[in-house]
C-alpha cells in the first residue's frame, strides 16, 4: 500500500497541512518540525505523487511557456534556462509555439489555462497587450520575457536593447569607423526599433548625421540580412562597418560581402547582436552583443514564482544589459 502525506503526518505527529508546506518548501515551518517530517519521509520511503498533490493543493506544478517562435535561434537557451530553474522549484514546463501569430497567442493562453498550469511565461507583441492586462486583472501569475509590451503593467524580464545598440555602435566608432550602416528589423519588432534607437543615439553623440541609405530594414533572417547588405554594397560609397540588429542578419551580411569577393573585416567590419551559437563558429568569428538568454530564462522563473506566491501582482521590471563579445569580425581603421 502506498504511503501518503496522511501517513507522514501521523508518523511525525503534525497536521497534514504542515507536511504539505514542507513538501512545497514553504518558509513558515520551524526547523525542528521540518526535521521531524523529513525523518518520517525517509523512514516511510515516501515518494510524492505529483498528480495527487496537485489535487490537494489545487496546483498542477506545471509552468506554461508561450514562445513567439521556437525557430528563433535565441529560443533554445531561453527555454533551457526556464526548464533548469523550474526543475529547481519542482515544476515541469509545458511549451507552446505561437508561430508569431497574434491569434495563436490568445489560443495558447486559453489552452494552457485549461491545462490548469500554475503560471505562464510568455513573449507577446504589443498587439496582445489587452490579453496580458486581462490575466493581470484576474490575478493569474504571468511574466513577460525578453521584451516589454508598450504600457504593459505585467512583470517583465527584458533586455536593454537601446543600451546594447548604443554599445555596439560606440565600439565601431571607437575602432575608427564613421561610415557605419545598420541592418535592422526596425519598427517590425520592438527589439529592432530599440536597437536602432541606440545606434542613432551613438551616431548623434559622435556628431555624425545618420544617412537613411545606411539604414536597411528587413526581417530577422539570413536571407533578409543578405538582401539588406547587397543594397549597402550597391551604394556609391559603401559603409566600412555594419551593425546588424540580429546575428542571423549579420550572417546574411557575411554571405553578401563574401559573394562580392570582399573580406571581413579587411574590407568591411560586421557586428551582430544576440550571441547565438553559430556566431562563434562562423569565420571570421562574429563580434556581437551577448544577451545572456540562459540567465534570462532562469530569472523569468524566479520572477514567476514571486508572482505565484504574492498576494498582489508585482509589476516588476528586471532589465539585463547586453555585453559586447569581441571576436574577429571588426578591425580598427
Amino acid at each position: 500500500m502506498s504511503v501518503t502525506i496522511v501517513d507522514i503526518a501521523k508518523k511525525a505527529q503534525v497536521s497534514v497541512s504542515t507536511v504539505s508546506r514542507v513538501l512545497n518548501n514553504k518558509p513558515d515551518v520551524n526547523k525542528e518540525t521540518q526535521d521531524k517530517i523529513r525523518a518520517a519521509i525517509k523512514e516511510l520511503n515516501y515518494s510524492p505523487n505529483s498528480v495527487a498533490r496537485g489535487l490537494v493543493l489545487k496546483r498542477s506544478n506545471i509552468i506554461g511557456y508561450i514562445a513567439s517562435d521556437i525557430t528563433n535561434p535565441s529560443f533554445p537557451e531561453l527555454a533551457r534556462g526556464v526548464v533548469v530553474k523550474a526543475k529547481e522549484y519542482g515544476y515541469s514546463v509545458m511549451f507552446f509555439d505561437a508561430h508569431q501569430d497574434n491569434r495563436v497567442e490568445k489560443e495558447a493562453i486559453q489552452l494552457l489555462r485549461s491545462k490548469q498550469v500554475d503560471g505562464i511565461i510568455l513573449s507577446f507583441s504589443g498587439a496582445n497587450r489587452d490579453e496580458l492586462e486581462k490575466l493581470r486583472s484576474e490575478r493569474f501569475p504571468v511574466v513577460q520575457i525578453y521584451r516589454k509590451s508598450s504600457k504593459s503593467t505585467i512583470s517583465t524580464i527584458a533586455i536593454d536593447n537601446v543600451g546594447s545598440g548604443y554599445r555596439a555602435t560606440q565600439y565601431l566608432l571607437s575602432s575608427g569607423h564613421k561610415r557605419i550602416a545598420h541592418i535592422t528589423t526596425g519598427d517590425l519588432t520592438q527589439s529592432g526599433y530599440e536597437r536602432m534607437a541606440g545606434y542613432l543615439k551613438a551616431l548623434a553623440e559622435a556628431g555624425i548625421e545618420a544617412d537613411h541609405h545606411f539604414i536597411q530594414q528587413g526581417i530577422s533572417s539570413v536571407e533578409s540580412g543578405k538582401v539588406c547588405m547587397e543594397r549597402l554594397l550597391d551604394l556609391e560609397k559603401p559603409p566600412t562597418a555594419v551593425f546588424a540588429s540580429h546575428d542571423v542578419m549579420a550572417i546574411g551580411a557575411y554571405e553578401a560581402i563574401l559573394d562580392r569577393g570582399l573580406t571581413i573585416p579587411g574590407d568591411i567590419s560586421v557586428l551582430g547582436h544576440d550571441n547565438i551559437e553559430i556566431s562563434r563558429l562562423i569565420r571570421p568569428h562574429l563580434t556581437t552583443i551577448d544577451t545572456f538568454k540562459f540567465k534570462l530564462g532562469q530569472a523569468s522563473v524566479d520572477l514567476l514564482i514571486e508572482e505565484m506566491t504574492a498576494h498582489e501582482p508585482q509589476n516588476k521590471e528586471i532589465v539585463f544589459p547586453g555585453e559586447l563579445v569581441v571576436r574577429d569580425s571588426v578591425r580598427a581603421l
